[in-house]
């Protein structure tokens, strides 16, 4: 018996890795696979060394743990892009342990490649974009789903030693979202708390001293391995230059994601209390601060405070019981309505019809104490998902790296709540699999998913025609040392500037940087100016350095940013950077001194 389970289990396994691999294939046949911003390009060059030279952990944005792990594998092996590559092994893996479970639950052959079927039609109709260009908070959102999505469809057991390692999995998985974007998978957790809690109540007996050992043990295991590595990370920024760093970062991130910039003329009287000129001010707004060793982490506060000031005085921003945010709860009540009533997008339109399948099939059918579990599941699901889309309505922030991760979660929380064990049948949940199979395969060839990618893709191809050229440029021109415009190396006709993950990788140094962005002013960055014998980029800049922006960019915010500091500078285009088409990709200036 115990050899047919083994071997049972192992065909499992295989089935779904097998489904996995293929998966990906077909996914690496058609496209290559991208990073999705210069964001996770910048993560890339620190880790592998082509930011400073040298392999670094310090990544700024994942844990330290996770960074000290992929940069020793750089320093093993420089080739391999083991970043890119941990990222689709983190999306891909859940995919596979998804398949896994599905074929756990499934007993039929018919049902488990029913199943296998609506897995992959979901992920490639809805998420295919995620997939082919991948993003590190999507991935975060993308573990902390597979973990619910485990944690709903585990086996149930009185005993605590058993349902612990029957969660391990979902454990890890919350840990490596924690590790990978701590604000991703804290957004995402109180879809795993509700998950915990329906779990919890689907039980016979609620109060046993099983079920606290049980629960409270998984929830204490996750705790300390979070604080575990949350501690690590500290000790490893522990030290001045980090610690002052990671305050300017925090400031720089709340002025920019959530206050924003009050407007220099109407608020002169302020910035000039704090000696913010209105050249640096320009700075702030072009994203080019790095230029301006005077914008620290005391001005930016300052910044961050008076725009609180005024939200308590009822100017600006909003302040809706002590929160600060750029709309009302009203304006963003409103904004939420009109989601609900015009959702386009085919993952939401998914999600809305997905409430509608669980209440007929899981809440209609249930009897007694099953459906006041599902009702009670239902309606906490519906307040999660909408105080969290309040939140992002009221901060107005909602690019696809946070609102991407919210969809998928609410997806297989509804399906794991469906398949986990006392709310359907198994013939129930795969006739639920091929429903779901048949709409989502309808949707995607009416809503051309496929040509959706393509469409991005080859934009994108646009853009890689200038960043390589930009690239090959700066590499050609070693000796050289190029500081970039932000807005001029974001991207290009809406296609953002980043670098494909298994395609010409090359990990050498990178003899340019930004005037700009998250590692602007850290340790990092001015260890990559000390290592060409800089001391700032404004100094940088009115020697030898050079400056690129896209072609035909107006400069006088510049020359008037070093006449306020009583220098005088003519930008020269020195040289252009042509793509093979011969198209003007960049201008390279020089800062002449008169």
């Amino acid at each position: 018996m115990t050899d047919d389970r083994t071997g049972n289990k192992a065909a499992k396994v295989c089935g779904a890795f097998a489904f996995t691999v293929l998966f990906a294939l077909l996914l690496a046949v058609r496209f290559d696979f991208y990073y999705d911003l210069n964001d996770d390009t910048m993560i890339k060059d620190i880790l592998s060394g082509a930011y400073t030279g040298t392999p670094n952990g310090f990544c700024i944005q994942m844990l330290y743990p996770l960074g000290w792990c992929i940069a020793l594998l750089y320093k093993a092996i420089p080739a391999v892009p083991w970043y890119g590559l941990f990222l689709c092994l983190c999306q891909f893996g859940v995919l596979f342990l998804i398949a896994v479970r599905l074929l756990s639950l499934m007993r039929r052959t018919g049902t488990k490649l029913a199943a296998l079927l609506a897995e992959a039609v979901l992920a490639f109709g809805l998420f295919l974009r995620q997939f082919v260009i991948i993003q590190y908070s999507v991935t975060a959102g993308i573990c902390m789903a597979g973990a619910v999505f485990l944690f709903l469809t585990a086996p149930g057991t009185d005993k605590p030693s058993v349902f612990f390692r029957r969660n391990l999995l979902s454990l890890m998985l919350v840990v490596l979202s924690f590790m990978i974007r701590t604000e991703v998978c804290f957004m995402l957790l109180p879809f795993l708390l509700l998950a915990g809690m329906a779990k919890w109540c689907g039980e016979k007996k609620f109060f046993t001293v099983a079920n606290f050992r049980k629960y409270l043990t998984l929830i204490a295991a996750a705790v300390l391995c979070m604080a575990a590595v949350y501690s690590l990370d500290l000790l490893a920024y522990s030290g001045s230059e980090w610690s002052s760093f990671r305050s300017f970062f925090d400031a720089r991130t709340k002025l920019y994601d959530f206050y924003g910039l009050p407007k220099y003329e109407e608020h002169r009287g302020f910035y000039e209390s704090i000696g913010l000129s209105r050249e640096s001010y320009t700075l702030l707004e072009n994203y080019n601060f790095a230029l301006d060793e005077s914008i620290d982490t005391w001005r930016l506060e300052a910044i961050v405070a008076y725009q609180e000031q005024l939200a308590g005085q009822g100017s600006g921003l909003k302040k809706t019981f002590g929160f600060i945010s750029k709309k009302s709860l009203k304006e963003a009540l409103w904004q939420y309505k009109n989601q609900l009533q015009s959702s386009h997008t085919l993952a939401s339109v998914t999600v809305i019809v997905l409430y509608f399948l669980y209440i007929l099939t899981g809440v209609v059918p249930a009897r007694g104490k099953a459906r006041v579990n599902a009702v009670l599941w239902l309606v906490f699901l519906v307040m999660v998902r909408s105080v969290l889309w309040l939140y992002l309505y009221m901060v107005d922030r909602l690019p696809d790296r946070v609102t991407v991760p919210l969809l998928m979660m609410e997806l297989v929380a509804l399906l794991g709540f469906w398949l986990g064990e006392g709310t359907v049948s198994a013939k129930r949940a795969a006739k639920i699999l091929v429903t779901l199979l048949c709409i989502t395969g309808t949707a995607v060839v009416l809503l051309g998913s496929l040509r959706a990618v393509q469409a991005e893709y080859d934009r994108r191809g646009a853009a890689d025609a200038r960043w390589n050229a930009m690239m090959d440029y700066c590499r050609k021109n070693g000796n050289n040392y190029y500081v970039m415009d932000v807005y001029s190396a974001t991207s290009y006709q809406n296609a953002p500037y980043s670098e494909k993950i298994f395609t010409d990788v090359d990990n050498t140094y990178k003899n340019f940087d930004y005037c700009g962005g998250w590692a602007a002013k850290s340790p990092l960055a001015r260890q990559k100016l000390a290592r060409q014998h800089y001391r700032d980029v404004q100094s940088a800049l009115g020697s030898t350095a050079y400056f690129v922006t896209a072609p035909g960019k107006d400069l006088d915010w510049l020359v008037q940013y070093y006449q306020k500091r009583k220098i005088t500078v003519t930008p020269v285009c020195q040289d252009q950077i042509r793509t093979t088409s011969s198209e003007t990709a960049f201008d390279v200036y020089q800062l002449i001194r008169n």
